[in-house]
């Protein structure tokens, strides 16, 4: 019966882990995706209206330090909220949803990079979504990120790793 709801929980577990990485290449190749699309507009197009490039000049990049700073700060109270479960299931589950608010505030702030980008052909903006790009690119899932993000008790992160690696 104990070997049961080991293999039990080592799916769970791994599953959980692989789920984390799918959502994550998804909201990246997404973004990466997009970027190609625009480049390639660009390339073959003429901006669509440069007259906005002095309002973008200011509320783009603004916007993408607003959206990055805000995403942090909610996953930081969401990763807090979640670290209060008692189940170690429930604090997995409230770090995943804290993650994807995450990546789509970085997704956000890359798109209106982009968006910008493609509105006034002005390469800045390009080369501020490849910025954000990288810092999403960092905060990639992975099991000693969500241990050491969780604060997780030695028994937590034994049961983590044990079930995961082995």
């Amino acid at each position: 019966m104990a070997a049961e709801i080991s293999e039990e929980a080592k799916k769970q577990i791994k599953s959980y882990f692989r789920q984390s990485r799918y959502l994550f290449s998804t909201f990246f190749i997404g973004l990466i995706l997009f970027l190609i699309t625009v480049y390639i507009v660009i390339f073959f197009q003429q901006p669509l209206n440069p007259e906005y490039s002095t309002f973008l000049l200011v509320s783009a990049p603004l916007s993408g330090i607003a959206l990055v700073t805000m995403g942090y700060r909610l996953f930081m109270g969401r990763v807090k909220s979640a670290q209060k479960a008692v189940k170690l299931y429930e604090k997995m589950e409230g770090y995943r949803s804290a993650m994807v608010l995450r990546y789509i505030l970085l997704d956000g702030a890359a798109f209106i990079q982009l968006i910008s980008y493609i509105m006034t052909g002005n390469r800045l903006y390009l080369i501020l979504c490849l910025v954000i790009m990288t810092l999403f690119f960092t905060v990639r899932p992975g099991v000693e990120r969500f241990i050491r993000e969780m604060g997780l008790s030695d028994l937590e992160s034994r049961v983590i790793r044990d079930h995961y690696y082995n």
